[in-house]
């Protein structure tokens, strides 16, 4: 969807590096509208939602880092790992990301769900058109 509104612009990957940008943006944005939408009370200020933001990417990628090298490597195109392996991953990295927000802002679980919920929308756009490329690609 997001690729066919480039279609005659830039090259693609310019215009999906912009789009990645946009959204981060916008994922910030949600994480403030999340934390007022729950009444967040401590740590509220752009100094701490881009702390909060960080810590969350930095943990997101540090936990599926064994997953990227194995893609960086070639593995993924002979055998690759085995799909209950990349479930256990993403699970385990959202549900530390899920804690993380709990911790910082202090929200309590099902309120750092909703927060959560609301920063994912902007990343799951972004992760839909990266899969549109590589399988425009692979084309």
């Amino acid at each position: 969807m997001i690729l066919t509104i480039f279609q005659n612009g830039p090259p693609v990957e310019m215009a999906l590096y912009t789009t990645m940008a946009i959204f981060f943006a916008i994922g910030l944005v949600m994480l403030k509208v999340g934390l007022v939408i729950s009444k967040a009370e401590v740590r509220t200020g752009i100094k701490w939602m881009l702390a909060s933001f960080g810590i969350q990417i930095g943990i997101f990628f540090f936990v599926a880092g064994p997953l990227i090298l194995l893609g960086i490597s070639g593995a993924f195109g002979k055998r690759g790992p085995e799909v209950i392996l990349i479930i256990i991953f993403l699970i385990l990295a959202l549900f530390i990301d899920v804690h993380v927000l709990n911790v910082i802002h202090e929200l309590g679980i099902k309120r750092a769900l909703l927060v959560f919920g609301l920063m994912s929308v902007p990343f799951l756009v972004v992760s839909f058109s990266v899969i549109a490329l590589i399988v425009e690609n692979v084309r």
